[in-house]
């Protein structure tokens, strides 16, 4: 019998494959709820879809990853979001309204590292209940103090100290993550939501597992026969994804492996680093860049008209290492750090 039909006659996938192709807006409304925890990662980064988060007005959640990048801190100064739980918060290392919101206690924090939050991703995909790790012993990390800290919201469930039931040797124990959403940007898939990816993923390819909901958008959106020709680079099987958005640029400013550098200069001329200097300064931001769009399609269409589709092409990738079936692992031989007026 066929791999899907014994799936199938298991109840483990449906017997026919159900199209998960669907728009931003829809995906968004769809599966991301009030409350919900969202990984947005540092790789794979999805600006197209945490814009549409931030669109929809969702509130309370939590936002998690090893790093949580700018399109993370997005969604916190939209209101969307009141906890992170990550090894770095983009912003938070400088004065701004980031760290204001962390210190007055509107923004709940829970700190790891990138290897503790791969962990506990990597626990969540694999269903196991938590992972042990050397990580953080001998260092005060462990004092109860910093588990009851003011930013606080896991307390006793944020790690355990523990032995070896083989061999008595300390470890910490870190409760596995499985986020409720993952939004996260990848170079192709087919209707059915058979993702593909390549280039570094980071914890992002334990996120695609782990979380309960992926949201995924992609450049490409191809015939299943090309995912079956090349099934090694398939990182995540459709039946496992709640949808998949055709969003070609989904990752700009930021950049994806064989399709485009981050876009330095549309960065500084956006001025996405100021969104989190404070609460006035992201409603500009926001005025300029996020309320007029319905979608990611209006933004780069916006981008275009301003700067040009000779600016927006010199960010494609145009040098570098191509494989023998025409996958890019390649890179623009000139990245722009500004834009002419």
């Amino acid at each position: 019998m066929p791999p899907r039909a014994c799936l199938a006659r298991c109840g483990i996938i449906p017997a026919v494959p159900e199209i998960k192709l669907m728009g931003e807006n829809e995906a968004i409304e769809r599966f991301v709820a009030d409350g919900d925890s969202v990984y947005t990662g540092y790789t794979s980064v999805a600006f197209g879809l945490c814009r549409a988060i931030a669109r929809a007005g969702k509130r309370n959640l939590e936002v998690v990853g090893g790093s949580v990048g700018i399109q993370g801190t997005m969604l916190v100064m939209a209101g969307c979001a009141d906890r992170v739980r990550a090894g770095y918060i983009a912003s938070a290392l400088r004065p701004g309204a980031i760290t204001a919101m962390m210190e007055s206690g509107e923004l709940k924090y829970e700190d790891y590292s990138n290897q503790a939050i791969a962990l506990m991703l990597m626990a969540g995909a694999l269903g196991i209940p938590f992972i042990p790790t050397k990580s953080f012993l001998g260092t005060d990390y462990l004092d109860p103090k910093n588990a009851h800290h003011p930013g606080a919201y896991l307390f006793d469930q944020k790690w355990r100290e523990m032995e070896s039931p083989f061999d008595g040797q300390k470890f910490v124990a870190l409760p596995a993550l499985k986020p409720d959403v993952a939004v996260l940007h990848a170079q192709r898939a087919d209707k059915y939501g058979n993702v593909q990816a390549w280039g570094h993923q980071g914890d992002a390819k334990w996120a695609y597992w782990a979380a309960k909901k992926p949201i995924v958008s992609v450049e490409e959106i191809v015939d299943t026969e090309m995912i079956r020709a090349d099934p090694g680079r398939t990182i995540v099987p459709g039946f496992k994804v709640a949808a998949v958005v055709h969003m070609p640029w989904g990752a700009h400013p930021s950049g994806l492996t064989g399709y485009y550098d981050f876009d330095y200069g549309f960065n500084a001329k956006m001025g996405l680093g100021r969104i989190t200097r404070s609460k006035e300064e992201y409603a500009d931001w926001a005025a300029e860049w996020l309320d007029p769009f319905p979608d990611h399609a209006a933004l780069m269409a916006r981008y275009v008209e301003l700067y040009g589709q000779d600016t927006l092409d010199a960010v494609r990738v145009d040098a570098g290492p191509v494989t023998a079936d025409g996958i890019s692992y390649g890179h623009g031989r000139n990245l722009r750090f500004r834009m002419d007026p």
